[in-house]
């Protein structure tokens, strides 16, 4: 037998649970990426424009991204060398070999090197500052250097084992002593 006071209850929840389950559903789909890295600036000049005419693109916003070369901390900043690759729509570096080139990002944070490390994905969002004469080996390099507004480390890649996602393409044991044929069914050993 319900009571009035269990009914006013019952009926009161209903709202309060499909709001905080839209909510939690709504959330569930927001990325975590920065809006700065996820839509490039307007007219944002792309890393061989930078390398052929720096002048002309000083104080320019510009969205680079790539693999990170070196992480270098100092007093104020940290500098990120950056192998620069093709970037998708949403700012993801395209995992290729056709590189544009270097470039130096300086980061207004500390960032640790362990997580920043060689072979990590970054993007950055930024202003050209300028280029700065380096080396990489003993070729001289003119790396252009942006000051990052906004930067995003990209979560690790992580490479399926081969065969994946047809079983028994790696598994050692999938043609198990059950199997009808034997190990090597079509191709016996013949004696």
């Amino acid at each position: 037998m319900k009571t009035a006071a269990a009914d006013a209850c019952g009926r009161m929840t209903k709202k309060p649970c499909c709001l905080l389950l839209l909510t939690l559903l709504l959330n569930a789909c927001a990325s975590q990426v920065p809006l700065g890295i996820r839509e490039a600036p307007a007219d944002s000049p792309s890393l061989q424009q930078l390398r052929a005419q720096a002048s002309d693109y000083l104080g320019r916003q510009t969205r680079l991204g790539g693999t990170i070369v070196a992480t270098d901390n100092r007093e104020d900043a940290t500098w990120l060398t950056v192998l620069g690759l093709p970037l998708y729509k949403d700012g993801t570096p395209r995992l290729t070999d056709d590189s544009a080139g270097r470039f130096i990002a300086i980061v207004p944070a500390f960032l640790d090197p362990q997580l920043y490390a060689p072979d990590r994905q970054v993007t950055v969002t930024g202003t050209l500052l300028r280029t700065e004469a380096g080396k990489v080996g003993q070729y001289p390099y003119s790396y252009p250097v942006i000051q990052a507004e906004t930067w995003y480390l990209w979560p690790e890649q992580i490479e399926p084992p081969y065969g994946y996602p047809y079983p028994g393409w790696y598994d050692p044991w999938f043609y198990g002593p059950w199997y009808p044929y034997g190990y090597g069914y079509p191709y016996r050993y013949r004696r």
